[in-house]
């Protein structure tokens, strides 16, 4: 008969507990995971939640055989959608791939503009992000104290082509205003910008809202003894 040494008893029971240690890791793992999977705000399916502003306008979910579902913005007066946010990621993040028609005038063509709540020292505040190829990538406009334009996709860019769009909204929010970025309040999805009439038309994949940067997930204590 063989007789365990109390060291072999210990690697023994340790055996366990490893197995243990390994599924709360995986757990763990794939808890934080699915908390950082994006939430898709903007998408052909998700159309009948947003409101519609439109005047002269074509508004559809299509199908593009190199992309997959997308929804198409056609209008010559104007066309906006706005819906609220109920989701507050730590350091939100937004993504999105787009696509404009041939240009018919320079300026912003489409946007996706973020409304701030309103906080005890500000009222609302927007961010707009721009399709614009008469300026830079990157650039920022104030149209006024409680307004900025920021070109997410600028000079170079192609009409018919996808184009990709990340936001760090905290990062955007502070190199302008050089404070925390306050709760969003809604986002708006357009042609052209606010209180102005144009012809244009465009395509969006979806818009997807995530964290720049994840909570860190609590790592479990658990002892070895060997």
């Amino acid at each position: 008969m063989y007789t365990y040494s109390k060291k072999s008893r210990r690697r023994m029971h340790a055996i366990p507990a490893a197995i243990a240690l390994v599924v709360v890791t995986l757990f763990w793992f794939f808890s934080g995971a699915q908390q950082a999977q994006a939430q898709t705000l903007f998408s052909a399916t998700e159309l009948a939640q947003w409101s519609v502003d439109c005047d002269d306008c074509h508004l559809e979910a299509q199908y593009d055989v190199m992309v997959g579902d997308v929804v198409r913005l056609e209008s010559r007066e104007h066309l906006a959608l706005q819906r609220s946010v109920k989701e507050q990621p730590a350091q939100p993040q937004l993504s999105w791939r787009w696509s404009v028609d041939n240009f018919v005038d320079a300026g912003p063509l489409v946007r996706v503009s973020v409304y701030l709540q309103d906080t005890d020292d500000w009222p609302e505040r927007i961010l707009h992000y721009v399709w614009d190829s008469s300026r830079e990538r990157g650039e920022t406009e104030a149209l006024s104290d409680f307004e900025y334009l920021i070109v997410a996709t600028g000079r170079g860019s192609k009409a018919e082509s996808w184009e990709s769009v990340t936001a760090d909204l905290a990062a955007d929010w502070l190199a302008i205003y050089n404070e925390p970025l306050p709760p969003l309040d809604h986002l708006e999805v357009a042609l052209g910008m606010p209180e102005q009439d144009i012809v244009a038309g465009a395509f969006i994949e979806k818009i997807s809202l995530t964290s720049a940067q994840p909570e860190p997930q609590p790592q479990p204590a658990i002892a070895i003894n060997e």
